[in-house]
C-alpha cells in the first residue's frame, strides 16, 4: 500500500532529490507500465467477448464484423485506452492540477486573450503536423517503412466519424496524460526541464513503433511539451495533439495528400510550414 502511495503522490523536487536512482526510475516508469498492462488486458478481454458474440450470433454477426472489422477494432482500442486512463487518472490529476512553479508563466497568454492564444496554438499544431506529413510523403520517407504502411492501413480502416473521435479526442487525451501529464511533469522534478523535454519527446516518438512515426512524434512531442510549459495548462497539449491528429487524419483519409502532384504538394507544405512558424513566433513572443 505504501509502495502504491509512493507512486501515486506528487512528490516535491526537494523530496525526490533524496531518492536513490531506482526509486526515481520506479516513480517515472511503473505508472506507465500499469497503464499499458491494464490497456492490454482490457483489449484482450474485449476481443474474447467480441469473438464469443460472433460465434453465438451466427452468420449475420460475422457478416457485420467482416464488413466493419476495422471500425470495431478501433472502438475496442478506444475503450481499452479509457480503461488504462481510469487507473492512472488520479495520478495525472495530481500532476496537472498543481500550480506551475512560475505563477506568471502564462501571463502573456492571459493578456493576449485565451481564445486568441489557443487559436494560435491550434494553428501551430495544424501547420506543423500537415507540413511534416507532406514533406515526409514527398521525400519518400513514409514509403520507406513497411511497418508504417501496415499501421496506416489499420488506422484508416475505421469509419471516418469513429476515427475523428478516436484520434481527435480519446487518443490525444490518453497519450498526453501519459507522456506530458505524468512523464514530462515528473521528469522535470526528478532531473531538469531540458532533460524532461528531450526524453519525454523521444519516448513519445518511440512509443509509436516505427521509424516514420518515431521521427514525427519526437518533433511534435518537443513542440507539445514546449508549448505546455508556455501555456501552463494541460488543455494546451491536449488541444495541440487533437488538432494535429484530426488535421492529418482528415487530409490523408483515402490518400488525399499522396494523390497531389509534387509541385502542388511542396507549395502547400511550405505554406503550412509558414503558418506553423508564424504561430510559434507569436506564441513565444507573448509568453516569454
Amino acid at each position: 500500500m505504501n509502495f502504491w502511495r509512493t507512486l501515486s503522490c506528487r512528490w516535491g523536487e526537494e523530496e525526490i532529490r533524496k531518492w536513490p536512482s531506482f526509486k526515481k526510475t520506479a516513480y517515472l516508469l511503473l505508472p506507465l507500465l500499469v497503464y499499458y498492462a491494464v490497456h492490454d488486458m482490457a483489449e484482450v478481454i474485449l476481443w474474447v467477448l467480441l469473438n464469443l458474440a460472433a460465434v453465438k450470433g451466427g452468420e449475420a454477426v460475422l457478416t457485420v464484423l467482416n464488413q466493419y472489422g476495422g471500425t470495431f477494432q478501433g472502438i475496442l482500442y478506444g475503450v481499452s485506452i479509457l480503461a488504462g486512463i481510469l487507473v492512472i487518472g488520479p495520478m495525472v490529476k495530481r500532476e496537472i492540477s498543481a500550480p506551475p512553479p512560475d505563477g506568471n508563466k502564462a501571463k502573456g497568454m492571459a493578456d493576449a486573450g485565451k481564445i486568441t492564444a489557443y487559436c494560435f496554438l491550434a494553428a501551430l499544431a495544424f501547420g506543423a503536423s500537415v507540413s511534416l506529413n507532406i514533406f515526409f510523403t514527398q521525400t519518400g520517407f513514409t514509403a520507406s517503412s513497411q511497418s508504417y504502411e501496415e499501421i496506416y492501413e489499420l488506422q484508416y480502416g475505421v469509419e471516418f466519424a469513429v476515427g475523428l473521435i478516436l484520434y481527435g479526442i480519446i487518443s490525444p487525451l490518453a497519450e498526453e496524460a501519459v507522456f506530458r501529464g505524468l512523464l514530462y511533469n515528473r521528469m522535470k522534478r526528478c532531473f531538469n526541464y531540458k532533460t524532461a523535454l528531450a526524453v519525454s519527446s523521444l519516448l513519445f516518438g518511440l512509443y509509436h513503433g516505427n521509424i516514420v512515426q518515431a521521427v514525427y512524434g519526437s518533433i511534435l512531442g518537443l513542440l507539445i511539451a514546449y508549448t505546455y510549459g508556455l501555456y501552463g495548462s494541460f488543455a494546451a497539449p491536449v488541444l495541440f495533439h487533437g488538432v494535429a491528429n484530426v488535421s492529418v487524419y482528415a487530409l490523408t483519409y483515402q490518400n488525399r495528400l499522396a494523390d497531389m502532384d509534387s509541385r502542388t504538394a511542396w507549395a502547400m507544405g511550405m505554406v503550412f510550414f509558414a503558418v506553423a512558424l508564424f504561430s510559434f513566433i507569436y506564441i513565444k513572443k507573448k509568453c516569454v
